[in-house]
C-alpha cells in the first residue's frame, strides 16, 4: 500500500474550505490501496498528526521519518497555494500532488499570471496594481478590485463609479497594501478544471456559473446556499466545449502546473477572457472539479486515484 498523507487546514482565510475538502478526500479514498494518515495544520502552523502537536519544522520532518510517499496538500490560499508548504517538501524532497512551489507562488500572484498569459495571446481583462500610495485608474468603470493573491474570491469589491471608488478606498485597503483593479467584463462565466492522467494533460469539462445571488462570484455566493447555480456540463456548443477547455489546458501548460488545475473564464460575444487559474481548487461535496470529473466518468474514488497516480510521471 502507498503511503498517503492529506494536509488540511492552515493559517489563512480558506482554513475552513480546507477542512471541507480534506473531509471529502478521507471519505472517499480508497483505503485499499492507500495508508492514509491525517495532518491537521492549525492556524498557527501548529502540526497535528495522531493526537500528537508539533511545531511545523518538527511536522515536516515527522513526515519525512513515517515513510509518506505522496502527500495531498489540499490547503486553499495562504501557504498551501502560495508555495510556502511546497517548498518545504521539496526541502526535504518529500514528493506531493499538485504544482511546484515555484507555480503555485507565480499562479497565485494574479497580476504576475495574467502578463505571462497575456504574453501567449490569450484575452485578460485590462488591469493594474493599485496601493495605498498609487490609487489612479486609468481605464473605466465599473472596475473590480480585488486581493493580488487570496482565493475563493475574498476580499472581492465591484465598483460602479469613480466616486464609488473613492468612497471605498479605505475598505478595500483594510487588510491589504496593494490590490489589482481589473475592468469588469460582463457576460458568462466559465469554470474548467485539468487534470494529469498518466502523464497527459486531459481538460475536465466546463461549468458555467450563474449567480442567483448579488452581483459578484465571491466568497458568499461559492460557499451560501443559493448563492449560485452551477451547471456542469456548461450548456454551450462543442466549439465552444471545446474552446474552453483548450484555453484550461493552455493556461495550465504556459505556467507549469501540475496534477490539476481550474481556470476560470469569462466570455462576452465571441471572446474569452481568462480570469485566474487556480492551483489548488476545492475539493468539496459541492466543489467543481468533483462535478467536473463526475461528468467525465470519474467517481470521487477514482479521481484521487488519478492525482495521487499522477505524482510518478512529475518526479
Amino acid at each position: 500500500m502507498i503511503k498517503v498523507a492529506i494536509i488540511f487546514g492552515g493559517p489563512g482565510s480558506e482554513h475552513e474550505v480546507s477542512i471541507s475538502s480534506a473531509k471529502n478526500i478521507l471519505e472517499h479514498i480508497d483505503r485499499t490501496a492507500f495508508d492514509v494518515i491525517e495532518i491537521f495544520v492549525t492556524k498557527d502552523k501548529k502540526y497535528i498528526i495522531d493526537r500528537k502537536t508539533f511545531s511545523e519544522e518538527e511536522g515536516i520532518q515527522e513526515i519525512k521519518n513515517m515513510n509518506v510517499e505522496v502527500v495531498f496538500p489540499i490547503i486553499h490560499g495562504e501557504y498551501g497555494e502560495d508555495g510556502e508548504l511546497q517548498s518545504k517538501l521539496e526541502k526535504e524532497k518529500i514528493s506531493f500532488i499538485g504544482s511546484s512551489s515555484t507555480t503555485s507562488h507565480l499562479a497565485i500572484d494574479k497580476n504576475k499570471t495574467n502578463e505571462i498569459l497575456s504574453k501567449n495571446n490569450l484575452h485578460i481583462p485590462k488591469s493594474k496594481i493599485i496601493s495605498i500610495h498609487n490609487k489612479s485608474i486609468d481605464f473605466r468603470f465599473p472596475i473590480i478590485v480585488k486581493p493580488i493573491n487570496e482565493g475563493s474570491s475574498i476580499g472581492l469589491f465591484k465598483i460602479e463609479t469613480e466616486q464609488q471608488y473613492k468612497d471605498s478606498l479605505e475598505a478595500i485597503f483594510e487588510n491589504h497594501n496593494e490590490m489589482l483593479a481589473q475592468e469588469f467584463v460582463e457576460g458568462r462565466e466559465f469554470t474548467c478544471g485539468v487534470i494529469e492522467k498518466e502523464g497527459m494533460v486531459t481538460s475536465l469539462v466546463a461549468t458555467e456559473v450563474i449567480l442567483t445571488k448579488g452581483e459578484l462570484f465571491d466568497y458568499e455566493a461559492k460557499y451560501s446556499p443559493a448563492g449560485c447555480e452551477e451547471i456542469t456540463p456548461a450548456q454551450v456548443d462543442t466549439v465552444m466545449m471545446s474552446e474552453i477547455q483548450n484555453i484550461a489546458m493552455t493556461c495550465h501548460k504556459i505556467l507549469g502546473c501540475r496534477t490539476l488545475s481550474r481556470t476560470d473564464l469569462i466570455l462576452k460575444g465571441d471572446r474569452l477572457y481568462v480570469l485566474e487559474v487556480n492551483t489548488s481548487p476545492g475539493m468539496t461535496k459541492t466543489s467543481f472539479i468533483p462535478a467536473q470529473a463526475q461528468v467525465c466518468g470519474y467517481s470521487m474514488k477514482e479521481l484521487i486515484t488519478i492525482l495521487i497516480d499522477s505524482v510518478k510521471y512529475s518526479r
